[in-house]
C-alpha cells in the first residue's frame, strides 16, 4: 500500500469525523445551555416531537457520568486520528459509532418521544462514515497484523479512554441539581392559602413558582430555584403553585376527569402525610422524563408514604377540586406556560427571575 492510497483512503473519513466532532461540540454546548439556562429556547426547539431541549433534559443524555455529546467528541476525535494514523482502527470504530447512533435514535423515538436535529446530524454522519469505510475496506490493511499486537491497540486507545475517565471523575456535573430525595433540609411550611413553601421564615423576597410535574423545563428551573433559595435561606422564600395546565374537574359536567392532574393530586396528598417536597422531587425525577414511570404504589414506597392513604386521598373529590383551584389560580395570574413566576405581583419567566435575583 503506497502513501497515495493511504491519503485517498483517509480523506473522506477524516472529513466526516471532523464534521461529527464539530456537531458533537455543538451538542454539548446545547446540553450545557439547556441545564444552566432553563429559559433558553434555541432554533432546534420546534415542537413536541422535534425538540432538542427535551432530548438534552432526558436521563439518557448522560451515560456513565459523561454527557453523551462528550462521548461523541472523544469518539469522533479518535476516528479522526485513526483516519490519519491508524486506518486499521477505522472499521471497528466506525461500526461502533453507527451502532451507538442507532441505539440512541431508538431511545429518542421509543423512550423520549422527541428527536433532536443535532443528534440526527450525528447519526447521519456516523452511518455515512461506516458506509464509506466499508466500501473502501479493500484499501485498508485487513491482515490483522495490527490487532495481533494488543499492546499497540491498547496504547492507541489509552488516550481517549483516559479522557473519558477524567471527564467522568472531574468534569463539573452541571446536570445534577438540588433534590429533596433525602428529605427537605430547609425551613418549610404552609402559608395562609395552604400552599407549601420553603426558605425564610420572615422573607424579604417571596418567589411564587408555578410548575407542572410533566414539564422537563420545570424540573430544571425548579432545581435552580432550590439552589438559589438555599444560598439565601434567611431572606428568600419560594412558594409552590401547581399548574396542571388542564382542568381537573370538567367545566361541563362538574365531574373529576383529567389524568394530567394525577401528579398534582399526588403531591397534594403526599403533603397530607408531611412529605410534599419529597413527592415533588420523586415526580420531577421520574414522571418528568417518562410518564410511564408513574405508579402510585411505587411512588408511595420510594417516597415513604402509606400507599392506601395516598390512593384514598387522591380519589377524593376535594383533592380534585383543590387541584382545579390551583389551575384556576394560574389562569387568574395569566400564567400560560410553565415554569412561571410572580415576584411582588409581577409575572416573570425564568430569565426575568435571574435578572431580578441573579444566578446562584
Amino acid at each position: 500500500m503506497n502513501n497515495v492510497q493511504v491519503k485517498t483512503i483517509g480523506r473522506l473519513p477524516a472529513l466526516l469525523a471532523a464534521a461529527g466532532l464539530l456537531v458533537s461540540l455543538g451538542l454539548e454546548a446545547l446540553h450545557v445551555q439547556t441545564y444552566l439556562n432553563p429559559a433558553w429556547s434555541g432554533f432546534c426547539v420546534v415542537g413536541e416531537r422535534l425538540d432538542c431541549a427535551s432530548v438534552a433534559l432526558s436521563r439518557y443524555s448522560v451515560f456513565l457520568g459523561v454527557p453523551v455529546a462528550l462521548w461523541g467528541v472523544i469518539g469522533f476525535a479518535t476516528i479522526l486520528w485513526s483516519a490519519r494514523r491508524r486506518q486499521a482502527l477505522l472499521l471497528p470504530l466506525a461500526a461502533l459509532a453507527a451502532v451507538a447512533s442507532t441505539v440512541l435514535l431508538i431511545i429518542e423515538l421509543a423512550a423520549i418521544g422527541a428527536i433532536c436535529m443535532y443528534c440526527e446530524s450525528v447519526h447521519i454522519i456516523s452511518l455515512a462514515l461506516l458506509l464509506v469505510v466499508w466500501r473502501r475496506r479493500d484499501r485498508i490493511d485487513m491482515s490483522g497484523e495490527y490487532f495481533r499486537s494488543w499492546g499497540r491497540v491498547a496504547r492507541d486507545l489509552a488516550l481517549p479512554a483516559a479522557c473519558l475517565l477524567v471527564i467522568g471523575v472531574f468534569f463539573p456535573r452541571y446536570w445534577l441539581l438540588a433534590t429533596w430525595k433525602s428529605g427537605m433540609t430547609l425551613n418549610h411550611g404552609v402559608d395562609e392559602d395552604g400552599r407549601p413553601w420553603f426558605g425564610a421564615d420572615n422573607p424579604t423576597l417571596v418567589i411564587h413558582e408555578y410548575v407542572d410535574y410533566g414539564c422537563p423545563h420545570c424540573a430544571i428551573s425548579s432545581g435552580h430555584m432550590r439552589v438559589r433559595v438555599a444560598r439565601s435561606p434567611r431572606t428568600i422564600r419560594l412558594v409552590r403553585h401547581q399548574h396542571p395546565r388542564m382542568h381537573c374537574v370538567s367545566r361541563t359536567t362538574g365531574e373529576p376527569g383529567s389524568f394530567h392532574c394525577v401528579f398534582a393530586r399526588a403531591a397534594i396528598c403526599a403533603g397530607e402525610q408531611g412529605r410534599f417536597w419529597e413527592m415533588e422531587d420523586w415526580l420531577f425525577r421520574n414522571v418528568t422524563w417518562d410518564a410511564k414511570q408513574w405508579k402510585v404504589e411505587r411512588a408511595a414506597v420510594e417516597v415513604g408514604l402509606d400507599a392506601e392513604a395516598l390512593e384514598a386521598c387522591m380519589a377524593k373529590r376535594e383533592t380534585y377540586e383543590r387541584a382545579e383551584r390551583d389551575y384556576e389560580d394560574a389562569l387568574a395570574h395569566k400564567i400560560r406556560n410553565t415554569p412561571g413566576y410572580i415576584i411582588d405581583g409581577v409575572k416573570l419567566d425564568h430569565a426575568g427571575v435571574v435578572e431580578r435575583i441573579g444566578y446562584y
